[in-house]
């Protein structure tokens, strides 16, 4: 709230963020407030505040997360429900979050976790497409595309997209056009508000672009059993660039803070691809006019897509600063 409607409440924070890291710090494994999950919760949200609080991330409190994550045995696959496993799933979409920011592994070696095979909720959905892109990210980003484990990760990405329901998919969506304040395409899903639905698919067309990026051109025309509406691939740039323009049509068609600060990490890694440059003028626009909702410091991402783009100046007009 500090860093969007009240920002007296900037001493508040910075007194609960201290105080929090001390009572941390004091933990022992077997404690029960690490054993509940609660320390581990308590890490993800001060991670929150760690990203809001500057402008440069100092990652400590996302290794902090990974120290706590790693200490239960979830990485077998024995997760469980309530506060423990909520804990895990946020750390594990934080830490792709900075992955795709940085472009490098997760802290998570996630080789032998093995992957949701019964999907009894939306939640299951969405944490399957998770673990399925995490494998992917440590794939790619530690170059490690060993062939067979690579194609069973894609297969495992397809066989994932046909089972997800209808509900989960957009109901309806109107095509940007270029040379119209429209840059975007509009992107409308039945339940927006949980967050789920495009987090779902911003994952899938995260996980589709670093496949992409890793493909060879004479297998593009695999993308076509991806189920992507009115997408046929002429060339690698031009599926690099329709993915990263789907993710910022969900993300701002949605408007919802929630589904804005999840799409950041996706932002950040498939919107270099975008090559027109009236719609990377629209990306920049988007992004500042949402800052004053959500806190988030958008100007470093908005200098790192300058950067990628080769304009290499920063929001105010100045030389960039990255982080």
């Amino acid at each position: 709230m500090c860093k969007t409607s009240v920002p007296s409440f900037c001493k508040v924070a910075e007194f609960y963020h201290h105080r929090c890291v001390q009572l941390l710090i004091t933990l022992s494994e077997g404690d029960k407030l690490i054993t509940r999950g609660v320390a581990l919760a308590a890490t993800c949200l001060l991670r929150s505040y760690e990203i809001l609080d500057g402008d440069v991330d100092p990652n400590m409190h996302l290794r902090g997360a990974y120290s706590m994550a790693s200490l239960h045995d979830v990485l077998s696959g024995n997760l469980q429900a309530g506060l423990l496993g909520a804990g895990f799933w946020n750390y594990l979409r934080e830490d792709i979050t900075f992955s795709l920011f940085q472009e490098c592994p997760l802290k998570m070696n996630l080789e032998d976790t093995p992957l949701i095979s019964h999907h009894h909720s939306d939640q299951d959905y969405l944490n399957s497409i998770t673990l399925i892109l995490g494998k992917i990210i440590n794939m790619a980003f530690n170059n490690d595309r060993e062939e067979t484990r690579w194609n069973l990760a894609i297969d495992s990405l397809k066989k994932w997209r046909r089972a997800c329901p209808d509900h989960l998919k957009p109901f309806s969506r109107k095509q940007g056009e270029a040379g119209t304040p429209h840059h975007f395409p509009a992107i409308w899903f039945l339940q927006p508000c949980h967050g789920k639905s495009p987090a779902v698919l911003h994952y899938y067309l995260v996980a589709m672009t670093v496949i992409c990026v890793h493909a060879s051109p004479n297998t593009l025309e695999d993308f076509g059993g991806f189920d992507l509406p009115d997408l046929k691939p002429e060339s690698q740039d031009h599926l690099l660039e329709t993915f990263a323009l789907e993710i910022c049509g969900v993300a701002f068609t949605a408007k919802i803070p929630s589904v804005l600060v999840n799409a950041f990490g996706p932002i950040a890694y498939c919107a270099r691809f975008i090559r027109d440059k009236a719609s990377q003028q629209e990306l920049i626009r988007q992004l500042l006019a949402c800052k004053s909702s959500i806190g988030w410091p958008v100007e470093r991402l908005i200098d790192d897509l300058k950067t990628s783009w080769g304009t290499d100046q920063d929001s105010s007009g100045d030389q960039v600063m990255n982080f």
